[in-house]
């Protein structure tokens, strides 16, 4: 028996909120969710069913968090280096 869209949709939120508890800090939280907010109001994705738009500004937030924790832990890629020498000066 395949899945109905709405117990698709339901397995989706779950997931999304899952991986957001697991991956949005506390001291992330405020950062994260203002991101979401600028990336969301620019979308053109606002019509779409509450559920919906909460999943989608959730997810923005676990990518968000997840970019914190890298820059903090040092795991930086090397375009980041051409863009931002100073941050490598003193090496």
């Amino acid at each position: 028996m395949t899945d109905t869209p709405q117990e698709q949709l339901d397995g989706f939120v779950r997931a999304i909120n899952d991986l957001h508890i697991a991956t949005v800090r506390a001291e992330d939280a405020r950062a994260a969710s203002e991101a979401a907010a600028n990336l969301h109001s620019g979308s053109g994705y606002l019509n779409a069913p509450m559920e919906v738009l909460e999943a989608f500004s959730r997810a923005i937030e676990i990518g968000y968090a997840a970019a914190l924790q890298d820059v903090r832990q040092g795991r930086l890629d090397a375009d980041i280096q051409g863009w931002r020498p100073e941050l490598f000066d003193g090496e």
